[in-house]
């Protein structure tokens, strides 16, 4: 008889949220996830006000555990 590995996937919603420079693209020292809506709406408020960042994106991204 044949076993097959099973492994259980959970799957949640993440905030990812970035800064970039017109004509030098994304940050990726900026880049925080979040698991809250709050909490990253207020980290992209703090990057909107840095001296380098000329915008701010944020995006719901789904991330997958295998356990």
């Amino acid at each position: 008889m044949e076993q097959t590995a099973f492994t259980a996937m959970n799957t949640t919603q993440v905030y990812a949220v970035i800064g970039g420079a017109d004509y030098e693209g994304e940050d990726f020292d900026t880049l925080r996830l979040f698991d809250s809506k709050e909490m990253a709406e207020a980290y992209a408020e703090s990057l909107d006000h840095e001296l380098c960042i000329d915008y701010v994106l944020t995006k719901v991204k789904n991330v997958e555990a295998r356990v």
